[in-house]
């Protein structure tokens, strides 16, 4: 059991260390050009760009009807790192071309 385990600790931080795309969300809004975001000191630096995405779902026979239907990350727009908030968060302000919310996903780019 004890080997099991070390196994699937080794498996899981390996998978964890190999991420391709940081991603987080916007955890506030804070005016219609800035948000913070979480996507931290580990995650981000001041300058690094950031894109803006909303989740489009179609689904066949209603909105909870169940498995069949597609979803779409559609890019919104894109931001810029302007502080580290701490390592957890950061500051990103955008061009105030296009409009998002608390909850909108946003990967570095």
């Amino acid at each position: 059991m004890k080997i099991l385990s070390l196994l699937f600790l080794i498996l899981f931080t390996v998978s964890c260390a190999t991420h391709k795309f940081m991603r987080g969300t916007v955890a506030m809004k804070v005016d219609e050009n800035t948000a913070h975001v979480c996507l931290g000191e580990n995650d981000v630096k001041k300058g690094d760009r950031v894109i803006f995405y909303k989740n489009e779902c179609n689904s066949v026979g209603g909105a909870r009807s169940g498995g069949d239907g597609e979803c779409e990350l559609k890019i919104l727009g894109e931001g810029k790192v302007d502080k580290i908030l701490n390592s957890h968060y950061s500051q990103v302000e955008t061009n105030g071309k296009f409009s998002f919310e608390e909850g909108t996903l946003v990967q570095k780019k």
